[in-house]
């Protein structure tokens, strides 16, 4: 292919995979020439080493001799002129004081005695017939390229290479030349007209890769594979994680059959838990049964408090009467014993009324034999009164012949003022004669005894009375007389039975005497008996008293704290009532679940030792198919060319095919290719600017 940016652009995808893994330099506290190591190796067609060349690049960091070593066939400067100064594997330059920039030189190394990390068998198919490399230029049709990358895990390869290098493989073509692009498992990006698929493999990884390209007319710039170690912050931690691997296996195992254990007593848990769920049943029911009585049972708390409160009140009103009781009680005491005191005194005149009774029951019988006497003598007054009122009745009659003489004699002499003085109290004794007979028996025998005393007065006195006033006075009299006759019978009637009433009395009287002597020695025996008790009835009245007042305050304590309890029952009870029922509730979902993840422990103990021995597998896998875990991005590099150099501040191996073209011109690997009239370095960095940004977009989502 005679299309020279095409080809240069292949030079400059081979110099940024080379990238990959350069570490720009830094200046250290000490000045030492800074090397950067790119190893160029040429395939033919089918993976084959065929030519190979290292580049080092330096940082001469102000020093003038650079040291280097390695078994070259051949050594070229590719940055002036200056010759190099060989002694055996040394390799000496001397470079001017005066270059400025990196230093670059080429050394050429033999093919047969390099050893790499891979080796390659690429093969070659058109439309699904296995073909020759040099008969596929220009070729039609569906063209697959089989890379098959063996890790050479032989002991040529330096260990630094083999656990630390990661493989790239990448396959460029035009889109304009091909219209289809296949290629499993690989990143593609497309730059411009151009794509680009890339394969890795991990350190110790073997890697099988296929593209497919469908073209009229194929031609490809060949296959490019870079190995570049790893060196970013990123995988700083793969020490880390190779440790934290083996700590796995032996923490791992013990988890593992801890988790074993710990699942078989889970799954035994399961009786357990089928018994606390039907507990929880029982406790809803228990809850229900609660929450439709609580109403009833807060009512009848209300009540009790109530009935409680009552007692209490009923308590303390009692306690003012037990000392009522008391104080009755030394009353009593004092005063049965007054009483006492005053029978005893009382025997005395009991015993005198005794004989007094005995007396008067005496004298009422001969007093009972003067009442006949009494009567017979009222008969005869009645009988003289009757006379005396015919006698009165003579008077009367002879009266008007006395006044008309009084009158005569009355103008014969005169009367003073005091004898009509003295007719006033007549007047009056006769008008309040009547109302004082009737007040009782006593004052009607007074007042005749007055009667005839005044009428005897008046007549002594000489008043003078009219006829009329005289018959007035007689009527009077005859009427008291008759009151008198009348009395004297009731009085008689009277003291007949008095006299039978006195003889009863004296002899109940006697009778009761008796009783009283026998009522005052049951009464001193009573009091005996009572004095005796006394002091226990007071002390019993105390402590009923003290037992009362404690009653009372532990009522009111009582009282207080179950009003406490009810208002907290009332103002918390639909609020526990709804907390009980949701964690009921909640329990009893939980236990449900908790049963269904014991029924899965099984299999979660049968799936944790899948788990462990999938893990195993794949830990063994990656340990003994790659070398993944024995990447250290810290590790020592080591020079291409011998152990005697320094350490490089970057190495990459970069490979390719030989170009399959309908040109046959002689190919170029990047090392080796020079412009006209330009300096290598010029070369070297019109490259890597032409294809710094396919790089990016190459390997940004690596």
């Amino acid at each position: 292919m005679k299309k020279r940016y095409q080809r240069l652009g292949v030079m400059g995808l081979a110099a940024v995979m080379a990238c990959t893994g350069m570490v720009l330099p830094v200046l250290a506290g000490q000045a030492s020439v800074a090397v950067d190591e790119n190893m160029y190796v040429n395939l033919d067609y089918y993976g084959n080493v065929d030519r190979v060349n290292v580049v080092k690049g330096c940082d001469l960091n102000g020093q003038t001799t650079i040291t280097d070593y390695g078994d070259y066939t051949a050594v070229t400067n590719m940055s002036d002129y200056t010759e190099p100064v060989i002694e055996g594997n040394k390799v000496t330059w001397n470079v001017s004081p005066d270059y400025k920039g990196r230093f670059y030189y080429k050394g050429e190394l033999d093919a047969k005695k390099v050893a790499l990390p891979w080796n390659f068998d690429v093969s070659y198919k058109l439309n699904g017939v296995p073909k020759n490399a040099d008969e596929l230029a220009g070729a039609s049709g569906l063209i697959e390229i089989h890379i098959d990358a063996k890790f050479n895990d032989s002991a040529e390869v330096n260990e630094y290479y083999k656990n630390n290098f990661v493989l790239a493989v990448a396959v460029m073509l035009d889109t304009n030349d091909c219209y289809s692009l296949e290629a499993d498992g690989a990143q593609k990006q497309t730059i411009g007209s151009n794509s680009a698929v890339v394969f890795t493999a991990l350190p110790g990884e073997d890697g099988d890769f296929t593209v497919r390209i469908g073209t009229d007319s194929f031609e490809t710039s060949g296959v490019f594979m870079t190995m570049t170690p790893l060196t970013g912050s990123d995988l700083e931690h793969i020490t880390d994680l190779k440790d934290a691997k083996d700590t796995w296996k032996e923490s791992g195992d013990q988890m593992h059959d801890s988790m074993q254990q710990m699942a078989l007593s889970v799954e035994a848990m399961q009786d357990g838990i089928n018994s606390l769920q039907n507990g929880m049943n029982s406790a809803e029911s228990a809850r229900q049964t609660w929450s439709g009585a609580k109403d009833s049972i807060l009512a009848g708390n209300d009540r009790a408090i109530e009935t409680l409160s009552a007692v209490s009140d009923q308590l303390e009103a009692m306690i003012p009467h037990i000392e009522t009781a008391k104080e009755a009680a030394d009353t009593a005491h004092d005063s049965l014993g007054d009483i006492v005191d005053t029978v005893r005194e009382m025997q005395d005149p009991l015993n005198k009324l005794h004989s007094a009774l005995k007396g008067i029951k005496s004298g009422s019988e001969d007093m009972a034999g003067a009442v006949p006497q009494l009567n017979e003598l009222m008969q005869k007054i009645i009988e003289l009164d009757a006379r005396l009122q015919a006698s009165e009745q003579a008077y009367v009659t002879a009266l008007p012949t006395l006044l008309t003489s009084t009158h005569d004699l009355e103008d014969d002499y005169y009367l003073g003022e005091d004898w009509g003085m003295d007719e006033v109290p007549l007047e009056n004794d006769i008008q309040a004669t009547p109302d004082d007979a009737e007040s009782d028996d006593t004052g009607i025998a007074t007042y005749a005894s007055g009667a005839g005393t005044s009428t005897a007065v008046s007549a002594a006195s000489g008043v003078m009375m009219s006829a009329g006033e005289l018959a007035q006075n007689l009527l009077v009299r005859k009427q008291y007389l008759e009151v008198l006759a009348s009395s004297s019978n009731k009085l008689a009637s009277g003291l007949s039975s008095l006299l039978d009433d006195v003889a009863d009395t004296a002899k109940y009287t006697s009778e009761l005497t008796d009783s009283l002597e026998m009522l005052t020695e049951d009464t001193a025996a009573l009091y005996d008996s009572m004095d005796s008790y006394y002091p226990d009835l007071q002390a019993t009245l105390d402590d009923s008293e003290e037992l009362m007042n404690r009653i009372t305050e532990a009522l009111n304590t009582s009282l207080s704290t179950a009003a406490i309890v009810q208002n907290t029952l009332k103002s918390s009870s639909d609020n526990l009532d709804a907390a009980t029922r949701d964690s009921i509730r909640g329990t009893l979902e939980l236990l449900d679940k908790s049963l269904s993840v014991l029924d899965s422990t099984a299999s979660i103990r049968h799936a944790g030792v899948t788990m462990k021995e999938a893990i195993d597998k794949e830990w063994d896998d990656l340990d003994g198919d790659t070398r993944f875990l024995n990447m250290d991005p810290n590790a020592e590099k080591v020079s291409f060319t011998s152990d005697e150099n320094q350490e490089p501040e970057s190495v990459q191996i970069i490979l390719r095919t030989a170009e399959i073209s309908l040109d046959d011109d002689d190919e170029l690997l990047d090392a080796e290719s020079e412009a006209a009239g330009q300096s290598p370095l010029r070369r070297i960095w019109n490259v890597l600017v032409k294809m710094w940004k396919a790089f990016v977009e190459i390997f940004k989502n690596r």
